[in-house]
This record gives structure tokens, sequence and C-alpha cells, in this order.
């Protein structure tokens, strides 16, 4: 277990957590457990998609797909759920890809195993370097996502020769009236770090401030699990932030405390 509540450098840190509500208490127990505190303040709503026509049809021609992908946790369980709900599952011969060892855990969690995950790595290019996806001619594949994702996958499988759909699982929505209100309050109050696990939360964080909160947010320390949100970090013209490994709790809570252990 990272860090111990005696002697961990995060003591006493105010950190806003930004995580949707469902998956951000393990990371906010491992603050807890270091003496920090944990500000829930999630800037991203998870929910069944208002047209689940796209699962539908998944659920029916299941047995004829040859790669079922599964681009999240949470893709994972409103997909499977929708599946299970139809009264089908996915058929043997069906291999099951997943974006990043998280989700190939949320898989196991209902039963499945995933034949093809990056064993490091939480993102399409990982996925795509695999070489169980480089000869795909002829392949029939279907992408479990929430709503407008990232088109890299699919393009680059078609490419290679594959037959792709993409299927809503689930879709995203910002913070509502009092999630951004609670996130303005911790800002203008003040905190040590913000940490952040997505673009899209990046973008509902920067639209959910007003000033006060924007100068809370550019005094705190951003904490970001991939090259590609610190980017979008530098383009909303925020400080740099820390970046770690991935966006993992521990990889968060790790380079949380190597920033604080270094700048403390």
């Amino acid at each position: 277990m990272p860090g111990s509540p005696s002697s961990s450098t995060l003591h006493g840190l105010r950190i806003i957590v930004t995580r949707p509500a469902h998956q951000a208490e393990s990371f906010c127990a491992l603050l807890e457990r270091a003496g920090a505190e944990p500000l829930r303040c999630p800037v991203i709503r998870i929910s069944s998609p208002a047209d689940g026509s796209e699962l539908q049809r998944l659920a029916a021609r299941l047995g004829n797909i040859d790669l079922l992908i599964f681009n999240s946790p949470n893709a994972v369980e409103y997909g499977i759920a929708a599946i299970h709900g139809l009264r089908q599952r996915i058929p043997p011969q069906t291999l099951i890809g997943a974006i990043g060892t998280k989700t190939a855990q949320a898989l196991e969690r209902h039963g499945y195993r995933a034949d093809v995950c990056p064993a490091t790595g939480f993102d399409s290019e990982a996925f795509l370097a695999l070489p169980a996806v480089q000869a795909m001619q002829g392949k029939r594949v279907a992408i479990v996502r929430g709503q407008d994702g990232r088109m890299l996958l699919g393009r680059t499988l078609r490419a290679r020769g594959a037959e792709v759909v993409y299927v809503q699982a689930y879709q995203r929505n910002g913070p509502d009236a009092e999630q951004a209100a609670a996130l303005r309050q911790a800002l203008r109050d003040g905190v040590d770090a913000v940490a952040v696990t997505s673009s899209e939360a990046l973008e509902n964080l920067t639209n959910s401030r007003d000033a006060p909160a924007r100068a809370g947010l550019e005094r705190a320390t951003l904490l970001v699990g991939h090259p590609r949100i610190a980017e979008a970090a530098r383009r909303l013209g925020l400080p740099p932030p820390v970046v770690a490994a991935d966006p993992t709790d521990e990889a968060m809570y790790a380079a949380l405390a190597d920033w604080a252990a270094r700048h403390r």
C-alpha cells in the first residue's frame, strides 16, 4: 500500500478529486490514509445512453463479432449490464479486448477474461501496438465506449482491414449545478492540488470556474494521468502539471507523493 499516515508527505494537503463519484472512493481512501484531505468534486457524471439501440444491435449480433473491445471500466459496467439485461452473453469464440488493466479487471468482475490487453499503457496507442491486432483483414470488430470518444482505434483497425462499429454504452455529462458550485467554493477556499484523469474532465473543470476559482486553480498544482491531458492543460493556459505514469489510483498517488516530497 503506498505511503503511510505517519510519514507521508501528503499529510494535511487539500486535494480536489475530480473522478466521477462512483470511481473516486479508492483514490480518496489512499489520500485519507496518508493524512490528506480529499475534496470530492466530480466534474463528469456517467449515465446510461439516452438511446440504447446500439447496445441492442450489439447484443443481437454478438455471435458475429470477432473482437469486442471495451475502452474503459465504464464501458464494461454499462455495456455488460445491457448485454446481460437483454439475456445475452459474450460467446466464447469472441475475443475480448480491454484498453488497460483496470478495464480488464472490470471484465473479470463480470466473469470474462480479456484476451487482448496491453500489459502497460492505458490508451489506444498501447492497444494498437499489440501483435493480436496487426493482421485484421476481414475481422468484425465492435468498440464499446462512451459518446464522442477518440477515433484513432477504429480508424487504425479499419486501415488494417477490419470492419469496425462503435457502440455507445454510456454517456458523460458535466457536473450538475450543485457539483459545480462545490468545485468553485473549494477552489476559492484554496487547495494544494487538483487530480484530473481525462482531457474531458479538465475541460469541464475549467468551464466550471468563475474568476476567484480560476485564480485558485492557477495557484494549485495540477496532477494529470496522461501526457495528452498535460497538452490540453497547456492549450488552456494552465501552469505545467505533474504527469503521472498512468491514470490509475496507484500511479496518481505515487506522482502526487513524489511532488509533495520535492516541494513541501
